[in-house]
């Protein structure tokens, strides 16, 4: 079986960008205290959302891989809970 897949090196340099966007938006927030973290929900919630969507891109990127490189049948991420 020949394979004609190919990594379409586009939409993982812009999966990677947004992860890589969302990574930065969290490490902005190192600074922060613990007092401050603990008592502003804004803050909690801005960090938990990049958080989210840096580990969705993570998802993404893979998903995309393992399509393309036909290594498999992609499953939600409930299969292993």
């Amino acid at each position: 079986m020949q394979r004609n897949a190919v990594i379409d090196k586009d939409v993982i340099l812009a999966k990677a960008c947004k992860l890589e966007h969302h990574l930065r938006r969290i490490k902005e927030k190192r600074e922060i205290s613990l007092d401050k973290f603990l008592t502003d929900l804004d803050l909690q919630e801005s960090i938990l959302f990049n958080l989210q969507m840096a580990l969705q891109n993570c998802i993404d990127l893979a998903a995309h891989i393992i399509s393309d490189e036909e290594l498999g049948i992609v499953g939600s991420t409930n299969e292993h809970a």
